[in-house]
């Protein structure tokens, strides 16, 4: 996986979402875009789903703007991200999933090419509300629906079983 990539998940991850308890809505091959290594197994990837305002509702716009008008410190403003894929897009950070290379179901592409993202400010302010998101979740475990805290502990564990930890 590469940072700042954006790929596909595999069905078999949406399952283990669904297994730990989580709620994952997409049904669609969304990308999501892998925009950091986790700082203590570089194994993980921390990934967020992206999707693009094409077909989407003023009423759904609208209601992402107003979260990402929070104020600063609030964690609210940092649930998403409005910005560019290859196209005008949002992405929905408090969405954010742990993901190893088990789970990818191969490179997301745009005209034949490996999507990546390459505007630094873009991925400078992904990254820190992204790091907001994980602090929250780090003293309030599994707040968000997905569950981001018991994926993370299987998906360590199924590096310990596989005997890759190091």
């Amino acid at each position: 996986m590469k940072e700042t990539g954006f790929y596909k998940i595999t069905q078999e991850y949406v399952d283990l979402i669904h297994k730990l308890g989580g709620i994952y809505r997409d049904n669609k091959e969304r990308p999501i875009y892998c925009c950091v290594r986790d700082k203590y197994e570089p194994r993980i990837m921390w990934a967020v789903p992206a999707s693009n305002f094409g077909n989407k509702p003023t009423r759904t716009i609208e209601r992402i703007q107003k979260f990402c008008d929070f104020p600063y410190r609030d964690i609210r403003s940092c649930y998403y991200h409005i910005g560019t894929t290859d196209r005008p897009a949002f992405y929905k950070i408090s969405n954010v999933l742990p993901l190893t290379e088990k789970y990818i179901a191969g490179e997301y592409t745009s005209k034949g090419k490996h999507l990546v993202l390459k505007d630094k400010a873009q991925i400078s302010e992904i990254h820190r509300k992204l790091s907001h998101i994980l602090f929250d979740e780090a003293k309030n475990p599994n707040k968000y629906e997905q569950r981001i805290t018991d994926i993370k502990d299987y998906l360590l564990e199924e590096l310990t079983d596989a005997g890759a930890v190091r």
